[in-house]
Parts: C-alpha cells; structure tokens; sequence
C-alpha cells in the first residue's frame, strides 16, 4: 500500500473520529450534564461508538457501507448530534462531588493498566508481525468484516460453513468496526490492533467504577486480574474474537449504574427540602463515626428528585441501555447477563416508576443491538435462532444438522463426575487462571454473596444476583464442555466465557462498603496484586519478544492520557495540552505506517506462521494453500471442508479483493447444509460463477482423506488442478460444469 492511501485512510478515520467525538460530548453533556473526568470520556466513548454503529448499519442495508458514505453519514451523524443536544442544551448542572483519589491510588491504578496494556501487547506484536491465527478470527470473524467491506452490503446473511452453531446469525457489531478499518485503509491493520483498544477501555471502565469511592486504583487492579489472564490474553490479544469488547461493554453499563446512582444520591442530597417530612431510612454506608459517604450503596427516593429514575438517573440509564445493547449486539453469550440487568432496572424502578425506567434503558438497548436480532427475525422468523425451543415451544430457526467442531456438551453434565474434574478441567483452570485459580473463584463466589446481602443497596443486591446468572448462565452454556464424553477438550477454548461472571465479581468487592473505610482497601490491593502476578508472569506470551515495542505501545495508551490528565489539574494552557495530544496521534500514525508495510508482507506467510495445535490445518500439507490464497486476487474462490471452513479468511488474499464461500445448500429460515450430491454440487458452483473451488477434508470425518467434492469438481472437463497437497486441492474452474456428466460417476456421484 502507498503512503498517501495510507494517510489518507487515517485521515478519514480521523475526521469521523473528530466529528463523532464532538456530537457525543454534546449529547452526553445533555444527558449527564454533572459527569466529568474520566467518566464523561467514557460516556463519550460509548455514545461516539453507539452513533458509529448506527451509521455503518444504515449505510449497510442500503448497500453503501463503502468509503465516501461511512465518511460523509459519520461527519452528518457527529455534526447532526451536535446541533441537536446545543439547541436542547439545559443550563450547566453542577458537577457532582467527586471524592478525589489519592497519589497512591491513581499510581497504582496507573501501574496495573500499565501492565495489563504492556503484557497485551507481546502478542499483539506478534500478530501484527505474522498475521491472525486463531481459529475463530480465521473462520467467521474476519471473514464476516471483509465480505461488509467487499459487498458494501451487511443484510444478507453470510454462510461460513454448515455447522449446527449457525454462526452467520451472530450479532456482528465488533465485525463491522473491523470492516470499518479495512474500508478506509484498503487492509486489515488494524483488526490485530483493536482488541488492545478494547482492554484498554475496560481498564477505563474499571476506574470509573470506584470512582465515586475514590478506589479506583483498586477496581483497576480487581479488573486487570481478569483481563490479564492467559484465559483472556491467549485468545483476544491479536486477534479479532469478541469477549473483550462484549466485556467492555458489559463493565460500562455497570460503571453507568454505579457512576450514575452516586450521581443522583448527590443530587437528592443536595436538594433543599428534600427531606422533609420523609423518614429516614437506615444508612448501611456511614462509616463508624457515622459519615456519609456518597455513592452508589446509597438507596434514592424516586420521587424525591426529578432527574433521578431507577435510583440512577434517565440520562445514566440511557446510556447504560446503549452499552448493554452494544455488549448483547457483539457477543451473544452476555444474553443471560443482559436479561437480569434489564428485570434489574425495572425492580429498581419501583412500583410507580419501573415501566419508564425499563423504557428508558429498553431504548437505549435496542437502538444498539436491534438490527442484528431483527434481521434475524425476518430471516428464521426467531431473534434468537440459537434457543430452539421455549418450554415445550419448539421455536422456528433454521434446520441445521447435528455437524459441530466438537461433540457439543455442556459443564453441567460433569457435576458429579470428579475424575474428569480433577484430570481434565482443573489443569486447564491452573494453564489459564494460575496457580491460585481456586483463590480466584473463591473471591468471586464471596464478593457476589457478600454484596447480596450487605452491599448496602438494592442496586449491589441487584448487581450480585447479575453476576450469580452470570455464573449460572456460563454452566448450562451450550459447549463449555465441547468434546467426546468424558474428554472436554472445549473447555479449554471457551472458559473465556466465564470471563463476566469472574470481572463483576472482582469489581463489587471494592465497592462493599466494609471494604472502603480506613485502610481496609489495602486488603483487597493486596490480594488482587498477588493474583495479577501469579497469573501473569506463568504465561508464554512473554516470549514473543516485544518488550521495547509493548513498552512504546504502553506509553502511548496510558502514559499520554494520564500526562494529558495530570497537565489539565495543574492548569497547564489548553493549547500545550491540544499540541502534545496531537503530536501523540501524529507519532502513532507515523509508527503505524512503518508496521504496515511490515505486516503486508509478512501476513500469513506460512514460514512464519505459529504451530497449530491438532487439525489439517497443522499439517505441512495445508501450508501451499494458505500461501496461494494469501496471493490471489480479485478471484471468486468456493471451499468446502472442515480445514478450509476454519481456514477461509486466509483466502480473501493479502488485498482482501477476493470473493470466499463457503459452497452448500440455502434452504428456508437461514439453513445452510452440505451439498450430498455432484449434480446439485456443480449447479451450485456454475450459479457461483466461481473461479477457483478448494477442498479439504470433510466436516465431521477425519481429515485424511479427500471430500467427495474434490472428485465431483475434478472429473469436469472445464477443470484443472492447480494444487494437489494430500486430501486437499486447488482447482481452476475454466468454463461451466456439466450436471448431466455426474452419471458417470455412478454410486460415488452420491454422499
């Protein structure tokens, strides 16, 4: 790629940035006037991505999710939200009092994301210098975001492969940021760059949390604890899967609902009058010499104030709404997590007041997640075709065959079987969570009951019950056990999803109020310090070398926000704060440029690519496929089999120019099965138009032998093998395939 399309990739990318930043600075000023600091960035962040989404789903059903419509709808958005909020603008609320952090806890705040951000980098660098391996990266998430960027186009649903998990009718929110990226600088740069974005908003987000306690350097290192796992970092770190952004999205409708009651307890307090008449209730948040603290255990008469609504406030709730609709928009396990805060705002709410306060968060809600479930109700006539049944209800959905990675099975089933405990799960929790794994998941069960029964308000009671679903949820989670019965392999690759029950419970415990008085929070600095450590310096990832690169990576995710924070309390000139900012952006551009041209060269070279565990794709003969895909271009490529399913990104090219699919049968309410029989197999490849069809190894078999697909494709005269490597091939389709030809194939024309 040039340096000028590069720059002016970036520069589009920033002006959307800007215009977007601007609009959401108005609009949360109009919402959460009192908020500042920290947490108004964060409401930013939210509403700026909020309105990024909508933009690129508007301009995707109309087939205009392409350069100039993104850049024009994202500056319309921006400036549009801008005039809006200032017209409607209410007179300047006064900021809620803020209890200040000290020195100590900002440092260690700072400290902890300093080492989360730096540890994340190693891989990332490592990706960034080789290319994106993991499996889910290769299989649907990336493959989903360059067909957005290919087509221009995020309505039709996108079949990778005919499994049973239907992975097409996923909500794709964080497919179409990655798209977003791909659009504008022509690459996917930055996809291995966005997950370190993400973990760096959640160390944001964690902050905001204990903010109102002035614990937010105890809250960071809770959540970093989690972040900072080899549960996390071994599959987010580089690559495209979803479980940190749906994480970050999570902890920011908490931050919301905690940020926004401290909020509305201020200004109840603060109201003349207010009391009168009313009685007091009990006050579990003064401390022993009976101070009030301000903050979220505090319970807020509804009727008391007006800008208070569900104990939290209509513009707080709002914007928890969109998070939570962000988080259920980008990873569909949070369903059950998001549900119990949606019953939990309608509890707080009251008997007056819950049917508005479930509107207000219900809006918000579906405004960020409500394209992907439509759809997939005008599709398979069911926003959740993953449930297929509701009770004795068997719902509509597609009509998928029993075909799975895995056998599918479910971390229930294995309650009472201790040997498969004690040889197969508990190894992978000392590999992923570290030697002190059972402290872990001790700390976790005792902050949710702790805050369940003395957290001092009905939201902490509230958010306990939301992480014990949480926890519930992950047990009867369909293939948290995946594999041959007896023998949960899976268990290993999808104990990321435990990751919401592990975070929130890391983040109340901070937040009880017996831990906030004198010096008790030093307890849990102490203990979530000793986790951090022993979870993190065990890990592999160190070795991938990146130290100066992590540590340069570090400063300018953490360092420069908090120089440019520090200089803004010591009343530095607006102006020197604005010039080092920018003079931060341009060096990150400049880096970027250097690391892009390295990374094209090198994406998916298979000299340089990690060893795989297990699979054909392991094999020495998968290797000349991936290196022709990485060079075509401008092709319309069809694959079949497992290898090539969970392989498929690898053949949209280096330029991303290619047309890949996956080659099956669409039937009704969004089935998609494999093809069983040749003259149905070449009639869907003549209506492909294909140029090249490659075949690996059947699903479900083992992968050793040829598909009967290859036979179906290379018996036509309009054929040439271009690649022959073991069970697999590359062919060349020169001219239309006969149907009528696959007689003489005989039974073998038949699956």
């Amino acid at each position: 790629m040039s340096t000028s399309r590069y720059l002016l990739g970036a520069a589009e990318l920033s002006v959307i940035a800007a215009a977007l930043g601007l609009g959401a600075y108005h609009l949360r000023a109009l919402l959460a006037p009192a908020w500042t600091g920290a947490l108004a960035r964060l409401a930013e962040v939210v509403l700026g991505i909020s309105m990024l989404i909508l933009v690129s789903e508007l301009s995707g059903v109309l087939g205009l999710f392409k350069e100039v419509p993104l850049l024009l709808g994202g500056v319309a958005a921006g400036l549009g939200v801008t005039l809006l909020a200032r017209r409607r603008a209410l007179p300047p609320a006064p900021e809620a009092p803020e209890a200040r952090s000290s020195a100590i806890m900002v440092a260690i705040g700072i400290a902890a994301a300093t080492l989360v951000v730096v540890h994340w980098a190693h891989p990332t660098g490592q990706a960034v210098d080789q290319g994106m391996y993991y499996q889910d990266t290769t299989w649907y998430h990336m493959s989903f975001s360059a067909r957005f960027a290919e087509t221009g186009d995020v309505g039709p649903l996108h079949f990778t492969d005919p499994l049973k998990l239907a992975a097409w009718f996923y909500p794709q929110n964080s497919e179409l940021l990655h798209g977003i990226g791909i659009v504008f600088l022509k690459t996917d740069f930055l996809s291995p760059l966005i997950n370190l974005m993400w973990v760096a908003l959640c160390l944001l987000a964690a902050w905001c949390i204990g903010r109102p306690f002035a614990i937010g350097g105890v809250t960071v290192l809770g959540a970093a604890v989690v972040l900072d796992s080899e549960m996390l970092v071994g599959s987010q770190a580089g690559q495209a899967p979803n479980d940190i952004a749906g994480l970050f999205f999570l902890m920011t409708a908490l931050a919301f609902l905690v940020d926004g009651a401290a909020s509305a307890h201020a200004r109840f307090a603060g109201a003349p009058g207010v009391n009168a008449g009313r009685r007091t209730q009990p006050n579990w948040n003064a401390t022993p010499e009976g101070e009030l603290e301000p903050g979220v255990v505090e319970d807020v008469p509804v009727e008391g104030d007006p800008h208070a609504l569900a104990t939290v406030g209509a513009g707080p709730l709002f914007m928890a709404g969109l998070a939570a609709g962000l988080g259920v928009g980008t990873k569909i396990t949070l369903l059950a997590t998001i549900a119990a805060f949606t019953l939990a705002v309608a509890i707080l709410g009251g008997r007056r007041h819950w049917l508005r306060s479930l509107g207000i968060w219900l809006s918000g809600l579906v405004i960020t997640c409500g394209f992907w479930y439509g759809r997939n109700f005008v599709e398979a006539l069911n926003p959740f075709p993953q449930i297929e049944k509701l009770g004795p209800i068997n719902l509509p959905g597609p009509d998928q065959l029993d075909l799975y990675p895995r056998q599918p099975h479910k971390l229930s089933e294995y309650y009472n079987d201790p040997t498969v405990w004690q040889d197969k799960l508990f190894p992978v929790l000392h590999d992923r969570l570290g030697p002190l794994w059972p402290v872990i998941l001790a700390v976790v069960v005792v902050a949710l009951l702790w805050a369940f029964i003395r957290g001092g308000s009905a939201l902490m009671r509230i958010l306990a019950v939301t992480g014990m679903v949480a926890g519930i949820a992950y047990v009867f989670t369909p293939l948290t056990a995946s594999g041959s019965l007896g023998d949960p392999a899976g268990f290993d690759a999808n104990l990321r999803y435990v990751a919401p029950v592990l975070i929130v419970g890391f983040l109340l415990l901070p937040l009880i109020p017996w831990f906030r008085h004198g010096s008790r929070p030093w307890i849990l600095i102490v203990l979530f310090a000793i986790l951090l450590v022993q979870g993190t310096v065990t890990q592999s990832n160190w070795e991938f070398k990146h130290h100066l690169a992590s540590v340069g990576m570090a400063c300018l995710i953490v360092g420069v926000p908090a120089l440019l924070v520090a200089g803004q309390r010591q009343r530095v000139s607006p102006a020197i704060l604005v010039s080092a900012g920018l003079a931060a952006l341009i060096l990150a551009v400049a880096l970027g440029r250097v690391r892009e041209d390295y990374y094209l060269d090198h994406r998916y070279v298979t000299a340089a690519r990690p060893p795989l565990e297990g699979g054909f794709r392991s094999t020495p003969e998968w290797q000349p496929l991936q290196d022709w895909g990485r060079k075509a271009s401008d092709e319309r490529i069809g694959v079949v089999g497992r290898a090539s399913a969970f392989g498929q990104y690898f053949f949209y090219g280096n330029d991303l120019s290619n047309h890949v699919q996956y080659v099956g049968t669409e039937l009704r309410r969004g089935t998609f099965r494999p093809i069983v029989s040749c003259s149905v197999w070449r009639r869907t490849v003549n209506e492909g138009d294909y140029d090249y069809i490659v075949t690996t190894p059947k699903i479900g078999a083992l992968e050793v032998s040829a598909p009967p697909e290859a036979r179906w494709t290379q018996s036509d005269t309009n054929v040439k093998t271009v690649i022959q490597t073991g069970p697999a091939a590359v062919y060349k389709v020169t001219g239309p395939l006969d149907p009528e030809a696959c007689s003489k194939l005989g039974r073998a024309a038949h699956v």
